[in-house]
């Protein structure tokens, strides 16, 4: 699928370099993430998905692949969210997306986590915790029912730069004060 979405990118003018094969399509890795172009299996349309670093910048789907081939051009070019969103109306920003974007990471994690209908015991631990402000800095990703906190999984940095992942920060019982303490240990 990968060589035939290249050809077809280049009748139309459009480079886009590093797609490959992927199942159940076709993926390209870019400097913002990666996009990934899938086919439907019963009827013709094409869904795709931006993703870098567990966070959803965009999703759409549609039955043209020529604009699923100039938005994946767009995105490889630097094109900014909310323009891109526009170009392309089959697209729409995942949920924390513009929170990611304007730096309010952990913020609109903690949001998202405290708002949730899945009431895990991370869940519950979380909301346990959202009253101790120290936390509120810090990335909770709940995994398994595990409660983890980060540094924000995305970094301000220069365009084009090559982003890695975030140094986990292990927070002991004992640096989160008594009070905190004792509501994780009876949570």
């Amino acid at each position: 699928m990968a060589k035939a979405l290249e050809r077809q990118a280049a009748g139309l003018g459009l480079t886009i370099e590093g797609i490959y094969d992927c199942t159940p399509g076709a993926m390209l890795a870019t400097d913002r993430g990666d996009i990934w172009i899938n086919v439907g299996g019963w009827e013709r349309s094409f869904s795709v998905a931006i993703n870098e670093s567990g966070i959803e910048w965009a999703r759409g789907a549609t039955e043209d692949v020529e604009q699923v081939l100039r938005a994946a051009a767009a995105w490889q070019g630097g094109e900014p969210l909310d323009d891109y969103v526009s170009e392309f109306p089959f697209m729409t920003p995942g949920r924390p997306a513009r929170a990611f974007r304007e730096g309010r990471v952990a913020e609109a994690q903690w949001a998202d986590l405290l708002e949730s209908v899945h009431h895990t015991g991370g869940q519950r631990l979380l909301v346990a915790l959202a009253p101790f402000g120290e936390l509120r800095s810090f990335y909770p990703e709940i995994s398994y029912g595990d409660l983890r906190f980060t540094g924000c999984p995305i970094r301000d940095r220069p365009p084009g730069a090559y982003h890695t992942a975030p140094a986990r920060v292990d927070l002991l019982l004992g640096r989160l004060g008594p009070v905190c303490a004792h509501r994780v240990q009876s949570a």
